[in-house]
């Protein structure tokens, strides 16, 4: 493990920045946004094993393994990475710098928040059927299609990224509303699981199964 880490770091160094020019560079030849290019076309790249972990896990049966895998690579990307920027910007710049970001930045960070926690209101019940599966990938379809629609005007882009990401949100609040009572016996649970944990009694799945 300890050297596969280490040949996928290498790696990484070795061809990060030529990807990213060239990527760009291709974009300019080829008349796209390079904006939209480096949007939608790097997270392929970089999401593709998380994906293929995931799906392989599926098909051998164990979904619940292949979902785990994508909400900790969700994780992942919401702490380590997102923190990993402005830290790695100020090692490049030799000295603390913030992160800066124009409107349309700002506004991605904001949607992306938004379809997590409307994600997350989706997992309440601890599963994921068929509808909320078509609810994200519909609502997903529909922003790429918005971005690609009005890539030639920032303005429109802007408010139609915060307009999606209130949708969101308030599709989100109307879930963890109609499962309040679920969302309150899920912590109940994982407090006892805890209390348990530190005292060194087992949990009896009949105590976890009640809280549920």
């Amino acid at each position: 493990m300890a050297a596969l880490t280490l040949v996928a770091c290498v790696i990484i160094l070795a061809s990060a920045e030529p990807f990213a020019e060239a990527m760009v560079h291709s974009g300019r030849l080829l008349g796209l946004n390079e904006f939209l290019l480096i949007q939608w076309l790097a997270p392929l790249a970089s999401e593709a094993p998380a994906v293929t972990i995931a799906v392989l896990f599926v098909v051998a049966g164990r979904a619940a393994n292949g979902l785990g895998a994508l909400v900790s690579d969700k994780i992942n990307q919401w702490t380590l990475l997102v923190g990993m920027l402005p830290l790695a910007m100020s090692l490049g710049a030799g000295a603390v710098a913030a992160l800066p970001l124009d409107a349309r930045q700002a506004e991605e960070f904001f949607l992306t928040a938004a379809q997590s926690l409307f994600a997350l209101a989706l997992l309440l019940r601890l599963r994921l059927g068929l509808g909320s599966a078509v609810a994200l990938v519909g609502l997903f379809g529909v922003q790429v299609g918005l971005a690609f629609i009005y890539r030639n005007d920032e303005a429109r882009t802007v408010t139609t990224l915060t307009m999606l990401a209130w949708i969101y949100l308030g599709l989100a609040a109307i879930l963890f509303l109609v499962n309040g009572r679920r969302m309150l016996d899920l912590l109940r649970a994982g407090l006892l699981e805890r209390r348990m944990g530190k005292v060194g009694a087992p949990v009896r799945p009949e105590v976890v199964r009640g809280q549920r």
